[in-house]
């Protein structure tokens, strides 16, 4: 824009030049904007599912209440959760009522030959403007109120709790200042921002206090029974603790009790008539085992319920005497497996596991944890690993395990784990992780988790694009590619490396999957 005298031809161009530099500083991506509506639309299911959470676990609250009305604390919890009910829905339709006046302002919502008219998932008439909020929220200071009610709905529903209990909910319904103290959360939130970011906005916030809700009603209900599901049918048990095998000469052990019982019900429990010693409802049975073969014994526990009526229940116990005999087992299944330490217990019924003396054949070592519980490490070089036990030089048992090589993981993304060499754009945009899944692996506590990957995506018509990640979390672009999907779109997840019980490993194989109509 040059200085001095122009022609009215050059002032024209010049201030059709800084027009058209306005409105591109304006426009918005259609595809940024679509990101925005699918992300509404994500939040909408989720909080449908949080308000089926919600109704099962007001339902249990409630069951507890009406099945024992004279106990306090299912009372208190009741109220308590009525009470944090009302507040949620005010909340909750406060955002909705907001919402709906933003869209109908900015003309609604429209028909497109993906979501026709009255599918919910219609998108944004206006999905781009940027001035219709923000002068409702900032000019008019209505973005002021709506911070204010977000935190006030936080500290409200916080309330229903004890103080030392309120920090243990983890809630995202806050609004605060950035602590730059540039701008408000407000001018932050609505200012030089599309409507369809907007509504999303207003979604997850509606989402936060269901999320909030959830977590509160969570800890009523576990204030009733300590986190014990609510039950109504009531039986007797008996638990070996020394198993029901016992070599003469030693003790046979078990804890009896009434199941499903709480510490506000303390039971009398007896045996052949003579009272054993309980604490919080488990009564401790000890006796010598004198004959072999089968031995049994009737218990009795007797209890007061909450309406005040005193209660009896039988149950009938047994356990088998015999001569001493090793017993050796792996603790997570029949075979061990290189480079991990595969659990092994050895006891012999009748002798201290501090007495009994525990080796294994060439390929494997044995790492002590305690008496009786091994870790057994075992290096290849060996088909098959014994494991002995023997009490003063006498052979007790012995077993023999298989050893295994541990299996490849699978590639998976999302839902997707190749078993098809397609998949649905739905399937594909829901994905928010890569795994490596070691499937049909029975060993416990064992995973593998990516440390690299790269995702290309080749569009049916376009060039195709890679991203690379470093986690099971999908970087921004990865997820930015796989909601770009359309069918005749193909995916590829390849150069996987992951790490595993033995470090950083490569994973063979790819994902490819394509996107079908």
């Amino acid at each position: 824009m040059a200085g001095g005298k122009l022609t009215v031809r050059q002032k024209m161009i010049n201030m059709m030049y800084l027009v058209l530099t306005a409105l591109l500083a304006l426009n918005v991506s259609a595809e940024i904007l679509k990101s925005f509506h699918m992300v509404e639309v994500s939040m909408d299911s989720a909080g449908r599912n949080i308000d089926e959470k919600n109704i099962n676990t007001m339902k249990q609250i409630e069951k507890f209440h009406t099945d024992l009305p004279n106990d306090t604390k299912g009372t208190e919890a009741y109220n308590k959760s009525i009470q944090l009910k009302k507040i949620a829905e005010e909340g909750v339709k406060y955002f909705q009522t907001l919402k709906d006046e933003l869209i109908k302002t900015a003309g609604g919502r429209k028909a497109t030959e993906e979501f026709p008219e009255g599918d919910p998932k219609e998108e944004l008439s206006q999905a781009s403007n940027i001035e219709l909020h923000a002068n409702l929220m900032i000019n008019q200071g209505k973005g002021a109120e709506v911070k204010a009610k977000i935190n006030q709905l936080r500290e409200q529903m916080l309330a229903i709790l004890p103080a030392d209990k309120r920090k243990d909910v983890k809630s995202d319904l806050k609004a605060d200042d950035p602590k730059d103290g540039k701008q408000s959360w407000e001018s932050e939130m609505f200012e030089h921002t599309p409507l369809a970011a907007v509504v999303a906005l207003m979604a997850k916030t509606q989402n936060d206090i269901k999320n909030t809700e959830s977590q509160i009603l969570d800890m009523l209900k576990g204030s009733l029974t300590d986190d014990v599901q609510i039950v109504t049918d009531f039986e007797a048990q008996i638990i070996p603790i020394s198993g029901t095998y016992i070599t003469l000469g030693n003790k046979y052990e078990a804890q009896i009790f009434l199941a499903a019982s709480s510490s506000r019900s303390e039971a009398d429990i007896t045996v052949g008539g003579n009272k054993i010693p309980s604490e919080k409802g488990i009564g401790k049975y000890t006796m010598t085992a004198t004959r072999e073969g089968v031995n049994k014994f009737k218990a009795v526990i007797s209890t007061v319920n909450s309406s005040g009526q005193r209660k009896t229940y039988e149950k009938e116990g047994e356990f088998f005497a015999l001569a001493p005999i090793a017993v050796i087992s792996a603790t997570k299944m029949n075979a061990v497996y290189i480079g991990l330490e595969n659990p092994i217990a050895v006891s012999v019924p009748g002798v201290g596991a501090n007495k009994v003396n525990v080796t294994c054949t060439a390929g494997g070592t044995l790492k002590k944890k305690k008496d009786g519980e091994f870790d057994l490490l075992v290096d290849g070089s060996q088909r098959t690993i014994t494991i002995t036990a023997s009490v003063d030089g006498k052979t007790m048992g012995i077993k023999e395990y298989r050893v295994r090589q541990v299996p490849k993981p699978t590639i998976v993304l999302g839902s997707i784990d190749g078993s098809s060499p397609t998949a649905t754009m739905g399937q594909i945009k829901s994905s928010n992780f890569v795994l490596t899944v070691l499937k049909d692996f029975v060993f416990e506590g064992v995973k593998y988790s990516p440390t690299e990957w790269s995702l290309v995506y080749k569009p049916k018509n376009g060039q195709a694009s890679v991203e690379k990640g470093n986690s099971e979390q999908l970087t921004p672009r990865a997820k930015t590619m796989l909601n770009s999907a359309r069918p005749g779109d193909l995916y590829i997840l390849m150069g996987i490396k992951a790490k595993g019980p033995a470090g950083v490993v490569p994973v063979p194989g790819s994902l490819a999957v394509e996107i079908r109509n």
